[in-house]
């Protein structure tokens, strides 16, 4: 019973932080890209996808074309968007990439545009693609398509950095929330799907809740996020 009402009030808290917000029940960050130097009032979470981006940024160089593929509100976009030539951000969700289409309307260098990962077109387009928290919300009978989509749309020796959560359960909770699909996503498994669709292992480092900085080893391991290149 305790169990129910705490996912009741979860579920609560959830919907009304996204009246206010662009953040999707939790399922996205809403950081303003004017607050991004604010970075210790961020919550967990914010901090968590900051440094995410702040990895992939390590990577980016001038005259790169960045693919930031499931962009959410787009802010990690504009910092890409900051050293490299080109961005185009992609989600989904119409509305939301109109509203930030909106916010970032002065940012000249990067598109917002809505469209389905799994119906990308773009052949050997770009240097770098960034896909953070993204596989998991397709079925795992889909993800070897989305895979197969980035490297297509990457030139030849183009990087790819995405992330996932770590050995995440099916549990009641994520069933009740019904954003992910794909559960138990653990290194062996990352490797299958990345030989299947051609694409060559660089890295793997592991993020937490805890610290939030991503390296290649860790006690616990709530992330893991994988750099791998199209030969």
């Amino acid at each position: 019973m305790i169990k129910i009402i705490k996912v009741i009030y979860e579920i609560i808290i959830f919907k009304m932080r996204n009246y206010f917000t662009l953040e999707n029940g939790g399922e996205r960050v809403d950081i303003k890209y004017d607050n991004i130097k604010k970075y210790s009032n961020f919550n967990i979470y914010q901090k968590s996808h900051y440094k995410r981006y702040e990895f992939a940024n390590k990577n980016i160089f001038a005259g790169d074309i960045v693919g930031d593929m499931a962009c959410g509100t787009g802010y990690g976009s504009v910092l890409i968007s900051e050293k490299a030539k080109e961005v185009v951000a992609v989600d989904i969700d119409k509305k939301l990439i109109d509203k930030i289409k909106k916010r970032y309307k002065h940012v000249n260098n990067t598109k917002f545009i809505c469209m389905n990962l799994l119906d990308l077109k773009y052949n050997n387009y770009f240097d770098k693609i960034i896909s953070f928290e993204t596989i998991e919300h397709f079925e795992e009978s889909q993800i070897l398509n989305v895979l197969s989509n980035f490297h297509n749309s990457m030139k030849q020796g183009g990087m790819l950095i995405f992330s996932v959560p770590y050995m995440q359960k099916n549990d009641y909770v994520a069933r009740k929330m019904g954003f992910h699909k794909t559960f138990l996503i653990d290194e062996n498994k990352i490797k299958k799907w990345l030989f299947k669709t051609k694409l060559e292992l660089v890295s793997i480092n592991y993020q937490n809740y805890q610290d939030h900085q991503i390296i290649d080893e860790i006690e616990k391991k709530d992330f893991i996020i994988i750099t791998c290149k199209k030969n």
